[in-house]
Formats: structure tokens, sequence, C-alpha cells
């Protein structure tokens, strides 16, 4: 009886994920995955350290007004925005939709970016990414940093979601000095729609919120110049809101990324206070796994460093950390470096009281990734996971933390 309900169970998720994705390639029988998926495992541990968070989604959906903002930080298994997407919508289905979020202009950048936005730019830009901290330019709130010394240059930004994905507000991550040019945005039919003109000295914090005059799908950011002085356009990365009620869902992630990483880029940290999180996630580790046998005995302490830092801006947002799931190394080898790091985050959230959700044990711990590949859920080079993978994962961690959530209610409000 146990297995048929895993089963009744995943058979429904399938079709959450079809009706999600719709274009999509199917998933296998769902029979094949609902053996090794620990569903009765699939929880927030220590959620206790969440009840504020909690508390403020309950909140929003009783009160319909404001907004819970969650900043997820991770890898290439957040960078394409797969898996993120899922959590987002889900959660925007049941506490309301504020709107895409952060994103950064990552195929200006000559990377991969979220399959639900579209980037493109005319002049030079030239951009770094913050596994790269050797590289000029400094790296803000996205990981990622675009920036062009071309006057008239432009980025343009499509979302390319239904109706419910056009904004009408936009707030610029970018310095705000003299030496930045200044930025029109318009739309498609070159309308100007708002103008941003930076004149306070080196405040690297600056966000810029601008108010648009309807809603958009398409905007294109100009460079002007208006002084001598202006020399860059520097774009840590853009939120795109809709005034509405509801969840901001910011998926932060660079391909490769590890905690130092994040540690190293000085700004990130201070940044991330702009985004004003209720809710920090934090999805990394497969990187270092990799380093196995050599991975670095202070690795716990570039955890602490990232918490820490994050926490020292923000310092009222919960944090929820996760393990990586089982992957290999050279495609077909075992990789022992991911029990390693999963023990590793557990120990620390569990001595420092922070929730976790362990998705290597979720997703059936030890030799499961071999499962995976011959469900079709993970690529050929046995370390990403294909469309469907990440959008199972997606759809597991978004159940986990409704758990959490609709157990908060029944205790609190009866």
């Amino acid at each position: 009886m146990k297995g048929y309900s895993s089963f009744r169970k995943l058979s429904l998720l399938l079709m959450v994920l079809l009706s999600v994705w719709g274009q999509a390639q199917p998933l296998a029988d769902p029979s094949s995955f609902a053996t090794f998926i620990r569903d009765e495992e699939n929880v927030l541990q220590n959620d206790i350290a969440l009840e504020k968070f909690l508390r403020q989604l309950y909140q929003l959906k009783a009160s319909d007004s404001g907004t819970v903002n969650i900043v997820h930080i991770g890898d290439s298994h957040i960078q394409a925005d797969f898996l993120t997407e899922v959590v987002r919508k889900n959660l925007q289905v049941n506490f309301g939709n504020a709107g895409r979020g952060l994103v950064v202009p990552g195929r200006v950048a000559g990377t991969n970016e979220p399959f639900n936005i579209r980037t493109s730019s005319t002049g030079t830009w030239t951009s770094k990414r913050i596994i790269h901290p050797a590289k000029p330019l400094p790296i803000g709130v996205g990981g990622i940093t675009v920036s062009s010394e071309e006057a008239n240059s432009t980025l343009s930004v499509t979302l390319r979601g239904d109706a419910d994905d056009r904004i009408n507000r936009v707030t610029l991550f970018m310095p705000n000095d003299p030496r930045s040019y200044s930025l029109a945005v318009v739309d498609s039919l070159s309308v100007e729609l708002a103008r941003y003109s930076p004149s306070v000295e080196g405040d690297t914090l600056n966000a810029v919120r601008l108010q648009l005059p309807g809603l958009y799908r398409h905007l294109e950011f100009r460079s002007v110049r208006e002084s001598e002085q202006q020399s860059h356009t520097t774009l840590f990365g853009l939120s795109f809101e809709n005034g509405k009620p509801g969840v901001l869902y910011h998926a932060i992630g660079v391909n490769g990324a590890r905690f130092e990483h994040y540690n190293r880029a000085t700004m990130f940290a201070r940044q991330t206070a702009l985004l004003k999180p209720d809710l920090v996630i934090i999805s990394l580790g497969t990187n270092e796994s990799v380093q196995y046998p050599n991975i670095e005995t202070g690795f716990l302490e570039q955890v602490q460093a990232l918490v820490s830092a994050i926490r020292k801006y923000n310092p009222d947002a919960a944090f929820l950390l996760v393990t990586p799931p089982d992957a290999f190394i050279k495609k077909i080898k075992v990789n022992p470096g991911i029990e390693v790091v999963r023990r590793k985050i557990l120990e620390y959230a569990v001595e420092n009281g922070i929730a976790f959700w362990d998705m290597y044990r979720v997703n059936g711990g030890v030799g499961s990734a071999m499962k995976w590949k011959e469900c079709g859920l993970l690529r050929p080079d046995g370390l990403h996971f294909t469309r469907d993978g990440y959008a199972l994962q997606g759809r597991l961690l978004f159940e986990a933390i409704m758990k959490s959530y609709n157990r908060y209610v029944a205790d609190r409000y009866p």
C-alpha cells in the first residue's frame, strides 16, 4: 500500500510538472522513480528556525498585502532557473505573484541564462563572473557583472513567460557615481519610459527603483552621456516587479561557484541587503565535492563565513541550507565527495540551529545518481540534471516548504 501511495503521489507530481513545463519532454513512467524518491523524508528539518518566515507567508496570504522576499543562492544547478522556476511559480500561485525578481544578463555576459528570459545588447560589453575573482570589475548581488564604456550602448531584457510576468517596476543595481552613464528605459517601440541619472560618489550599494507607466514584458536600457565625467555603464543585476502583493523569489546562480567565491566577492553579501530577504536559501557544495579527496579542511569555515556575512547585512532573515544531490565524477565515476560535503553541511546546520533540506537524502541518497540517469533525469555528464530532473527537484522543495507552512498554520491558527 505504501508503494502504491508513493506511485500515486509521484504520478500527480508528474502531471503538475508537465502542466508547468508544457513543451518539456515527458518524464519516464513515475513507477520507475517512485522507488527511490524518499517522499516521507521530504521535509525541512529544524524548521523551527523558519517560524518568522512562515508567519510572514501566513500574514501575506491572510492580508493580501506586502511582499515576502526569498533569495536563493547557488551554482549551475540554480543558474538556468529550472529548479527555482518551479519553486517560484508554485509559491506565487499560493501566496501571490509580486514579479519575476532578480535577473542578470547571462547571454550578454557570454554564459547561459534562464530559459524564461532573453537578453541582448548593442555596443561592446565586458563581463565578470564570481568564479573569476582576479578579473577586473566588481561583483555585486547577481554574481555576474556586465559593463560597457560606450555611450549609446544598449541592453535588452525580454521576459518570456505569460501575461502574469509583465512588470511595471525595475530596480537597477549599479554603482551610483558621477562616472556612470545615465540610463534611459525604453519599450519595444523605443518610447522612453523612465530615466535614471547617477550622481552620488562611491555608493556601491545603490539600488534605484523606477516606476513605469504600464505593464511590460520587453525593456531596453540605453546608456546616455549627460556629462563629460560619465564613462561607463556597470550593472550588477535588475529586479523586475509588478507592484502586486506576493512572493519575490530571487535566484542567484553561477556555474562553477563555491562558497569561497561568494565569500571573496566583498560586495556580494552587502548588496543582498538591497533585496530585503526574509529567507535565504543556499544550494552550494557540488563544486567543492569534485575536489575529493582534497576537499579543503576549511570547508565549514567557508560555510560559516558566507552565512555570517549575509546575516550581518540581513539580521532578520531566516536561512535554509540545501545539501547537494548525488552525482558522478568524469561522467561515470562515483563521487564520494558529495557525501563528505553533505555531512559537513548537516553538521553545521545542526550545530548552529539553521534549517536544512537534505536533497541528497530525498533524491535517494548514495547511488541515486545512477537511478536518476536511468530515468532520463540526469544528463550524460553525470553532474547536471535534465530540465525535467530539475523540475522534479523544484517540486520536491516546494512541497517540503508547504509541509512546514501547513504544519505551522495548523499549530498557530487552529
